[in-house]
């Protein structure tokens, strides 16, 4: 993360919501996946700081569950006040699409962050982390915990269809190769219900006692794995590794049924996403794409600085 945005970060939180609008600014629409979710707070917190620090009105909206028959109806309300510019994480790769290019032919400019569509000719910039590293980084994590025995690995992930979901498991399955101890047994899907990635987990164990290691490559089956790994019991048997940094998966991590977590940089993805959306509508040069980073933490060096500045806080929704 860029030392203007991390210092950025704390001072303009608070003063953001103050922003006044006035006749000249913008209006920039960010229309997020899921309310509440530490990831998509925290890419509020930077849209809002961005905001501020440009003097444009953003305004802010996020479907109740993450899924493009929640998403889609929200981005055409939210069209229907003309905005200048939408800033978006798809839910979809396909889905989006079309209602995108609809939102495209009013002449708002459209940035994604975090996840992308297919036809990415409709966007002005996208902003988000290379989701085939954070794979590979899942299956690095996951092999250096194991610290070399042998056995049965898995994942439990969301929904097919989602860009970085599915760039993420590719990831992990081409990296997990190179670890010639550990058999990888595939990936199941459980959507992005909780109870269902708990459900998941517990059949994986019961149809297969000698795992040694499963990833999620989001937070919701991050959560359902760490109550599974908790109901069955197997907290000292299996490694678990989870990408990002909820309050529920640091609080599964401090409580060993968590072992490693990727942390991305939502809060980096808004503010840029932002400040591209801006510079797109005043015909100023946009950088695209832009790569956020991760951080991976375990146990031993969660309460790090290094680690802790990484950590989703804030409630900008």
């Amino acid at each position: 993360m860029k030392t203007t945005t991390l210092l950025l970060g704390t001072a303009l939180l608070g003063a953001a919501f103050a922003a006044p609008a006035t006749a000249e600014e913008p209006t920039i629409a960010l229309v997020l996946g899921q309310r509440n979710s530490g990831f998509h707070e925290a890419i509020a917190c930077g849209a809002r700081a961005a905001a501020e620090e440009l003097k444009v009105t953003v305004n802010i909206q996020a479907a109740p569950q993450y899924n493009p028959a929640d998403q889609i109806p929200l981005l055409n309300s939210v069209m229907a006040s003309a905005p200048a510019a939408v800033v978006l994480d798809p839910t979809n790769t396909t889905s989006l699409v079309a209602p995108i290019r609809e939102a495209a032919s009013t002449g708002a400019k459209i940035v994604a962050v975090d996840t992308t569509i297919d036809d990415p000719s409709l966007l002005s910039a996208v902003v988000g982390t290379d989701n085939e590293a954070v794979g590979r980084e899942t299956a690095r994590a996951l092999a250096k915990l194991l610290e070399g025995k042998s056995g049965k690995v898995a994942q439990i992930n969301s929904i097919p269809g989602i860009s970085t979901v599915d760039a993420r498991i590719a990831g992990f399955e081409d990296e997990i190769k190179k670890f010639p101890n550990l058999t990888y047994i595939g990936n199941q899907f459980a959507s992005e219900d909780i109870p269902a990635a708990q459900s998941a987990f517990a059949s994986l164990m019961s149809a297969n006692p000698d795992l040694i290691g499963v990833v999620a490559q989001s937070n919701n089956p991050a959560i359902g794995i760490a109550g599974g790994i908790r109901a069955t019991g197997v907290a000292d048997d299996v490694v678990a590794v989870a990408v990002d940094a909820d309050d529920a998966e640091i609080q599964a991590l401090k409580d060993n049924l968590l072992d490693a977590l990727v942390i991305q940089q939502p809060y980096e993805m808004g503010y840029l996403g932002l400040k591209q959306a801006v510079a797109a509508i005043k015909g100023e040069p946009v950088e695209t794409p832009i790569g956020t980073g991760t951080v991976t933490a375990t146990r031993e060096t969660l309460e790090t600085p290094e680690i802790q500045k990484y950590l989703y806080v804030g409630n900008c929704i």
